[in-house]
C-alpha cells in the first residue's frame, strides 16, 4: 500500500512539473500514423505592419491554383522573376497577355491577382485566352499583405510589383498600372535592356 501511495505522488508531481498539454522527450511527434492532420489548406501570414517597399522581402503568400492546389510565391519564383499585378480590368489583362512573349524573353512571368471568386477568374482568363497565371483573391487575403487595400472602400488598390527569384520587390508602384508597358517596367526593374515590345494604344 505504501508502495503505491508513493508512486501515485511520484506521478502527481511529474504532472505538476510538466503541465497539461506540455511536450516531452517522451512525446511521440505528430504524423500521419498518430492523428495528424494533413494536406490543410495552408494559412496565410498575417499582413506586414508597414507598407512592402522597394528592397523589401516580398509576403509569401498562398494562392489556390485553376487545379485546386495551393502553392506559394516562393514555388512561381523557382522559374524566375514575377510581376504581380493586383486590380487589372479585362483590357489591362489583355494588354498583359499581348507582352506576355516580351516578359518571358526577360526571364520573368507575369501573374494578375483578381479580386473575385475564383470560378469567375478562371472563365475570365479563359474567355480572353490568357496564357499566363491568374490567381483568385475575392477576400483580399493577398492585396492586404502587400498593403493595397483601400481603408474606405475595402477594395484592392491597383498596383504592380516585380519581385526577383530571390523573393525581394525590385520595383513597385500603388494607385496605377504602367501605361508605358509591362515589359519595361520588368526590364527596368531587373536592369536588364528593354525588349521591343508592341504595346497596345491606351496602355
Amino acid at each position: 500500500m505504501k508502495i503505491s501511495t508513493v508512486l501515485l505522488a511520484a506521478l502527481l508531481a511529474s504532472l505538476l512539473v510538466i503541465g497539461p498539454g506540455e511536450v516531452t522527450e517522451q512525446t511521440p511527434p505528430l504524423t500521419p500514423d498518430n492523428g495528424a492532420r494533413t494536406n490543410l489548406s495552408p494559412r496565410p501570414p498575417e499582413p506586414p505592419s508597414s507598407e512592402v517597399a522597394s528592397g523589401d522581402l516580398a509576403p509569401d503568400f498562398a494562392y489556390q491554383g485553376d487545379d485546386n492546389r495551393w502553392r506559394r510565391l516562393h514555388d512561381l519564383l523557382l522559374q524566375g522573376p514575377v510581376v504581380l499585378v493586383f486590380g487589372a480590368d479585362q483590357a489591362t489583362l489583355v494588354a498583359i497577355e499581348h507582352e506576355r512573349d516580351a516578359i518571358l524573353r526577360l526571364g520573368a512571368f507575369p501573374v494578375a491577382l483578381l479580386d473575385m471568386r475564383n470560378r469567375y477568374a478562371w472563365a475570365i482568363a479563359k474567355r480572353l485566352s490568357l496564357r499566363y497565371l491568374v490567381i483568385p483573391d475575392s477576400r483580399r487575403v493577398i492585396a492586404a499583405q502587400f498593403n493595397i487595400v483601400d481603408a474606405s472602400t475595402q477594395q484592392t488598390v491597383p498596383a504592380w510589383f516585380v519581385v526577383d527569384r530571390g523573393g525581394r520587390v525590385r520595383s513597385l508602384k500603388r494607385g496605377a498600372l504602367p501605361r508605358e508597358g509591362f515589359s519595361k517596367v520588368v526590364a527596368t526593374a531587373l536592369g536588364l535592356p528593354s525588349p521591343a515590345a508592341e504595346v497596345p494604344a491606351g496602355h
